[in-house]
């Protein structure tokens, strides 16, 4: 029984003399280091790119929910000012009110529906300064034209500015038997 005891207040004794190493490399005022998961050249320079703030991932999740409710409100009300996109086909988007035109007819037309496969939160300071929040993410999308349904995945470069969509970039290809 004490060679018991004597095991308890060793073990404890060693717990709280250890628990301030514990938290010393959380130090208050500590700068916390961000993570580099890669680079950005886009601007002609080579700028690290960062992990970014999974609230962005949110606002695209969102987003693509108002696209599967077929919720134009929604949809619209998400968009930056300035809102621009190009399409898998090569196609420009140059407003909200042309894609409203372009995704009412698609809706109508194909009932698309996407299934989410990841999300990737990334952020760089551009050569102006300012913050660019992107979200790269993956879907497969169904659409059923004329009772067959057409499958591709597609990838997303998202632009979120202020928490609202301001840009993105679709790539796509069709989905096979093999996949």
């Amino acid at each position: 029984m004490k060679i018991a005891i004597i095991k308890v207040v060793l073990s404890t004794s060693i717990l709280l003399l250890a628990q301030p190493s514990f938290a010393t490399h959380h130090e208050t005022g500590e700068k916390n280091e961000k993570t580099i998961i890669g680079y950005d050249t886009t601007e002609g320079t080579k700028a690290p790119l960062y992990a970014g703030s999974l609230d962005t991932v949110a606002v695209w999740i969102k987003y693509m929910q108002a696209h599967e409710d077929n919720d134009l409100n929604a949809i619209r009300n998400a968009n930056a000012e300035g809102f621009e996109a190009w399409t898998s086909d090569g196609s420009f988007i140059d407003s909200t009110d042309a894609q409203m035109t372009l995704l009412k007819e698609w809706f109508a037309a194909s009932d698309p529906k996407w299934t989410h496969m990841y999300s990737i939160a990334n952020e760089f300071t551009g050569k102006d300064g300012k913050l660019q929040q992107w979200v790269t993410t993956g879907w497969d999308l169904v659409e059923t034209v004329d009772g067959k349904k057409n499958k591709r995945r597609e990838v997303f470069d998202v632009l979120i500015e202020n928490g609202k969509v301001k840009t993105i970039y679709i790539a796509a290809r069709p989905i096979i038997a093999a996949d």
